[in-house]
């Protein structure tokens, strides 16, 4: 690889700046943030020379087996499987914790939608729909909060981990889950579908700076951009969530400090704050997790009553 096009590569942003093309982040309700969805003979000591050429060489490898592993520019592209420590501890949240949480930090919950828009439902079931990206910082953050709330109402399989943008000033190389990649949902309650529009894989050509990854289906992608779309904006972001055409989620929950707040810290370290109410990310994605179960209890007619029948859900409904 040329020193230019790491030099290039290493100057790829996570769509969230101007640079190459890239819309820049920009403001929601209270605040809060998306990714926009759209780069011979001289005297020399030749044995010298050839020691510094094989260590050259060696620094080549390096650098092609650290690009194979982690991609370009320091860019962690590996999908693993989540370890059953975290999966465990976020899927399995004490009540209790929940509850001494209450709202957290959240300052951009889920907002009834107010245009004409079709109720999903799919094999009989509400539908909800969720469209974000693996190098989305926002989305990274707020896929901790679904995951825990949608795990109150069916069960995860096969769930894998990922990293978010390397280099994207919201937030870097946040540890996150994704929903793709053979990732799969079973609830009695409702249908979750999931679009992971771009990966985490970074791409130059690609409006996003990452590679194209899930589609939409026509239907999909007249919700995304009409109820996606906030006012003021000229298109729509993500992360988005549209709770069966009732309500919509779009752009991080919490903004404050949204994505940094979970910057530097590994899976395990993450999901151990979910025992902590009182630490910042405790506030951030618990508060996410009691908001979230709010829009999908009104989804799916507050059932089961086990989870939707509490004096804080009954009054978070009142606002989402």
């Amino acid at each position: 690889m040329s020193k230019k096009s790491m030099a290039e590569r290493r100057q790829a942003d996570a769509a969230g700046g101007p640079r190459n093309g890239r819309p820049a982040p920009r403001s929601n309700r209270g605040g809060a943030q998306y990714r926009r969805s759209g780069k011979g003979s001289s005297g020399r000591p030749w044995g010298l020379i050839a020691a510094i050429g094989g260590v050259v060489a060696v620094f080549l490898v390096v650098i092609i087996a650290l690009e194979l592993t982690s991609g370009p520019a320091g860019q962690d592209t590996q999908v693993l499987p989540a370890p059953a420590s975290v999966v465990a501890a976020v899927t399995h949240i004490p009540t209790k914790n929940l509850d001494q949480v209450g709202t957290g930090d959240v300052n951009n919950p889920p907002q009834p939608i107010k245009v004409s828009t079709p109720k999903l439902t799919l094999n009989g079931k509400p539908e909800m729909l969720y469209i974000g990206g693996e190098y989305c910082p926002y989305c990274a953050l707020l896929r901790w909060s679904l995951v825990g709330a949608l795990s109150r109402f069916g069960k995860f399989s096969n769930l894998k981990i990922i990293r978010g943008s390397a280099t994207d000033s919201a937030g870097q190389n946040i540890a996150t889950f994704t929903f793709a990649h053979g990732v799969s949902y079973s609830s009695p309650y409702l249908a979750f579908v999931a679009r992971e529009m771009y990966s985490n894989v970074p791409d130059a050509k690609s409006p996003s700076g990452y590679a194209p990854f899930q589609t939409l289906t026509k239907q999909e992608s007249q919700i995304f951009s009409t109820v996606g779309t906030p006012p003021g904006a000229s298109g729509p972001g993500f992360p988005f969530v549209d709770y069966g055409g009732l309500s919509a989620q779009i752009g991080t929950e919490s903004s404050a400090p949204g994505p940094t707040g979970l910057q530097g810290y590994s899976w395990q370290q993450i999901a151990s704050f979910l025992s902590k109410p009182s630490s910042t990310p405790a506030k951030m994605i618990l508060g996410g997790v009691n908001y979230d179960t709010a829009a999908i209890c009104q989804l799916t007619g507050n059932k089961p009553g086990s989870v939707c029948n509490t004096s804080l859900i009954k009054q978070l409904e009142k606002t989402t």
